[in-house]
């Protein structure tokens, strides 16, 4: 019996998963290869020494002076707030190293000209209405149990999710068919997903006007938050009650107001998984540009993230994994039947 116990031990040895990856050259790969050797089996370790020694016998220009900026710290509250700058209030008006690469990062993200200063063209990018929302996915929650919308994550696993409206925000019918519209638009696009109404109390997806206080109250016109509870999460989509709201038209909107259809698709993308894009097409994209006032059409961009987040793949918790366990498990206790 020791005979067909060590031969149960070595099969889960050698056929566990975590085993397999080390073997196959992964992320457990020999650090002395992956220092020194080429993918030609030549030493390399001389050559990065070379390298080294070139930049370091250079002479670097110095970084730009600290200056100090009048009104400044409330840019840089913006970038704190939507996750260039990782650090918290209160600002001041210095121009520093930590600001320059927070723009930097800005720039970069909304494929502007990278420059590390405010260019007027930065400056016009600023000034756009937007989403609430983080850029990018912050390791902190809005307050208490309520955090931001996470990119890449499911926060509904039932296959009927449903949305309800805020009372006392006292939505007209002619809002709420607006609403309807724009969920019914990513029910068509997620198969297997139903995305219904119903109460407001009993909502996975809550919706209401409020009257937002984001310290850049002026371009902020809406977000998502979710709330964590002990069973679960709900989500709730907060448009800004004191803007103006255009309720569009397939060949347009009015000028002068937000179309609520395009954010509405915004911010329902938010709650489902989706975070924010850099490409102006997408109903993603954070800003409201003059020129795409009303994107309520999914963009290929949107529809190939959304069957990412609501692939099989990414819908079982890693059942994946246990999957492979069990089946190793099942194969071993077969083999040592066969053996008795």
């Amino acid at each position: 019996m020791k005979q067909y116990l060590f031969t149960f031990l070595f099969l889960l040895l050698v056929l566990h998963p975590e085993k397999s990856q080390a073997k196959g050259g992964g992320a457990r790969s020999s650090l002395s290869t992956r220092r020194f050797r080429s993918t030609s089996g030549a030493l390399v370790g001389s050559r990065w020494y070379n390298t080294v020694d070139d930049v370091e016998q250079q002479e670097l220009s110095p970084p730009p002076p600290t200056k100090e900026v009048k009104g400044l710290s409330r840019i840089k509250g913006y970038f704190s707030d939507f996750g260039y700058l990782q650090s918290s209030p209160p600002f001041n008006d210095l121009l520093d190293h930590q600001t320059r690469t927070a723009i930097h990062s800005y720039q970069s993200f909304f494929n502007l000209k990278s420059t590390g200063d405010l260019t007027n063209e930065t400056f016009h990018q600023l000034s756009l209405p937007r989403c609430g929302v983080p850029d990018m996915n912050l390791e902190y929650s809005a307050a208490g149990n309520v955090s931001w919308p996470k990119a890449g994550h499911r926060w509904f696993w039932a296959r009927r999710v449903t949305y309800g409206f805020l009372p006392e925000s006292r939505i007209p019918a002619n809002v709420t068919a607006v609403f309807r519209r724009a969920f019914a638009r990513w029910d068509r696009a997620l198969t297997g997903l139903n995305l219904t109404e119903e109460s407001y109390e009993k909502a996975d997806i809550r919706v209401g006007f409020y009257d937002l206080d984001e310290g850049v109250e002026d371009v902020v016109w809406g977000e998502s938050v979710v709330r964590l509870l002990r069973n679960g999460s709900n989500g709730e989509i907060r448009l800004d009650g004191s803007k103006e709201w255009g309720l569009g038209r397939e060949n347009g909107t009015v000028l002068g107001k937000l179309d609520l259809e395009s954010a509405v698709m915004h911010q329902i993308g938010h709650l489902l998984g989706l975070g924010h894009s850099n490409v102006e097409e997408s109903v993603m994209y954070p800003y409201v540009l003059p020129s795409k006032q009303r994107k309520v059409e999914l963009s290929d961009y949107d529809k190939f993230n959304i069957e990412r987040v609501y692939s099989d793949g990414n819908s079982d918790h890693g059942a994946g994994h246990w999957r492979v366990s069990l089946t190793v498990i099942t194969l071993c206790l077969g083999f040592m039947l066969i053996l008795v």
